[in-house]
């Protein structure tokens, strides 16, 4: 497993480094924050960088090859100026699931309201509702099998956004936001985790469960 802390200062101090002034944020996301990181997973950094250029992305590439584990490397990057245009929709879920290490998010985005954020939620119900129909219909079933574990991967972020719509608590974790839904929402998403290490899940149960939640969930928000 990665240090991830030692990880972020070390890189911190190399982009800072060659960027000087023009570093504006480091933060982090995805599994390491939510201390859920396994020996295959991505490390997940979210940079800004002022007035950003072709030659700054070689610069960070650079960087990240520098301190190791590059083939982990994954996360965002933009220009200040960019991120202040950012599309509102998926500025809740960014505030939410990104660490500040370096800089204040909040300071560079723009303002969002909660239509934006149900909007967030429809359009990736949108997006996961037409990717599962599309696969079925159109590839051979042992593909449809290897993909589906993929696919669930964004149940988590849903399931979360669709109990902030009603609670208004930003869940951070899987294991917590099992304790807080009930019924489909719970169903779909233990459904999510277990398919990470399951080879041989029952493909027709699955798929069918995850496609009577999309058909609900649409209706819900």
């Amino acid at each position: 497993m990665i240090r991830i802390e030692e990880y972020i200062d070390e890189l911190t101090d190399i982009l800072a480094d060659a960027f000087g002034e023009r570093l504006v944020y480091i933060g982090l996301q995805g599994s390491y924050l939510r201390n859920e990181a396994t020996e295959n997973s991505d490390i997940d950094i979210m940079a800004v960088i002022d007035d950003i250029s072709v030659e700054d992305l070689d610069t960070y590439r650079q960087a990240l090859v520098s301190i190791g584990n590059f083939d982990k490397s994954c996360g965002f990057i933009c220009g200040r100026a960019d991120l202040s245009h950012w599309n509102p929709l998926e500025l809740c879920h960014l505030l939410n699931t990104t660490k500040d290490y370096y800089g204040e998010l909040k300071n560079l985005v723009p303002a969002y309201t909660m239509e934006d954020e149900r909007n967030y939620v429809k359009f990736s119900l949108n997006n996961l509702y037409h990717e599962i129909c599309h696969h079925y219909i159109h590839a051979d079933r042992e593909h449809n099998i290897s993909r589906l574990p993929v696919t669930c991967k964004s149940v988590f972020y849903i399931v979360q956004h669709l109990h902030y719509l009603r609670t208004g608590n930003f869940v951070p974790t899987k294991r917590e936001l099992l304790e807080c839904v009930q019924d489909e929402d719970k169903a779909v998403l233990e459904l999510s985790i277990s398919l990470r290490n399951d080879d041989g899940y029952d493909f027709d149960r699955a798929f069918s469960l995850l496609f009577r939640w999309c058909q609900s969930a649409l209706a819900r928000i």
